[in-house]
């Protein structure tokens, strides 16, 4: 019972996330219904990996094929997903042909098993798949068939490195127009996005462990199966919730662009635009504002967003983001060290930040310590 739950919960994971996300596809948006679909490929994958332990030889036979392209495919729709969260317009062509290996190497799987005689297929799974002798004398079929496994293996690493190049430079480029843009970036960052690329790269390369040692190496140890389960099922219900809460994309980010005032008079010089700017943060405190958007700056002092982004970067060597964040805490300082001793759900909303959550990141970041850490060392100090 025991081993059949550890077997099959990545599989549940996957299709929990699937079913969940199909329940409502009509109303989702690109990214989502992308997602859905690596949870329902992901769902075919580990169903594969449940079949396999079973030790049913023959449903194996049928399955093969499909598990081959899941296992194949799961890595460039990720990258997909990313990129239609960082990215509008078309799919560029060249992301389609990381899917070739898939195609190729699962069609190939499925004219073998059906070419086969049933003996000798039979006998093919027992000894390359599941490692058993049969002193079987293999046609140049099942020979093809072998090879093709194993290459189908490489192609599984070498797959991992431009979908993961990829993956990233969409993710860092995503994150610097969003901080370039928003002064919070809480509910709009994709850090976590990269947090489980990180994860799942280093998952892939158990994977790969996992391939050179063969599945065969776990099918007579059952406890040898508890840590990948459990890791796997982990990474993948982490990447459907996140997935599935994530409610911001790179379409958002550019509808709000696309309301920015645009203005020809940009005669002011760049020293004034810099003392504007420090006069709309230290005395009208326009940063208290947690919805605040550079286009907000650029329309107050009458200018184009990209003189405003060009400043706070070379000016003050930031981005938006952090600029409006160190006012922020510089502003919640003053709040901490009154005596009226306010809690931090206040500090945070009159200092305008959308979050406690968010606070404290960004003061942790700016101070090193935590708001109750200064509050504390200041009243010792006192």
């Amino acid at each position: 019972m025991i081993k059949d739950i550890i077997i099959t919960l990545p599989l549940f994971v996957c299709l929990f996330w699937a079913v969940t996300l199909y329940m409502g596809f009509r109303n989702l948006n690109t990214s989502k219904k992308i997602l859905a679909l690596f949870m329902a490929v992901s769902t075919l994958l580990y169903t594969g990996h449940a079949i396999y332990f079973s030790m049913n030889y023959m449903a194996y036979t049928v399955l093969d094929p499909l598990y081959t392209f899941a296992n194949l495919s799961v890595f460039p729709i990720f990258l997909i997903y990313i990129r239609s969260l960082t990215k509008t317009g078309k799919i560029e062509r060249r992301l389609y042909w990381l899917f070739i290996p898939a195609l190729l190497f699962s069609l190939t799987s499925a004219m073998v098993y059906l070419l086969l005689p049933k003996p000798e297929l039979l006998a093919y799974i027992k000894e390359n798949i599941y490692k058993e002798s049969t002193q079987y004398t293999f046609s140049s079929l099942a020979v093809i068939q072998s090879y093709s496994h194993i290459i189908s293996r490489i192609s599984f690493a070498v797959l991992l490195i431009p979908s993961v190049y990829l993956s990233w430079k969409y993710i860092i480029i995503y994150e610097s127009k969003i901080k370039e843009f928003y002064s919070d970036t809480e509910s709009k960052s994709l850090k976590w996005a990269a947090q489980m690329l990180t994860a799942t790269v280093l998952s892939a390369i158990f994977a790969i462990t996992l391939n050179i040692l063969g599945k065969s190496y776990f099918i007579h140890d059952f406890t040898r199966i508890i840590v990948p389960s459990l890791l796997f099922s982990s990474l993948l219900y982490v990447i459907g919730y996140l997935g599935y809460n994530q409610s911001f994309a790179i379409k958002e980010y550019e509808i709000d662009l696309a309301k920015e005032k645009k203005t020809n008079n940009i005669n002011n010089t760049r020293s004034k635009l810099h003392s504007d700017l420090i006069n709309l943060l230290e005395n009208e405190q326009l940063f208290r504002n947690p919805d605040l958007r550079i286009t907000d700056i650029s329309s107050r002092l009458n200018t184009n967003r990209t003189y405003i982004s060009g400043i706070v970067n070379t000016e003050f060597n930031t981005t938006f983001c952090d600029l409006i964040n160190h006012y922020r805490v510089e502003f919640s300082k003053k709040l901490l060290l009154d005596q009226n001793l306010y809690i931090l759900h206040y500090v945070a909303e009159e200092s305008g930040f959308a979050s406690v959550n968010s606070y404290m990141r960004a003061f942790k970041k700016s101070t090193g310590m935590t708001p109750g850490q200064f509050r504390k060392k200041a009243a010792e100090n006192n």
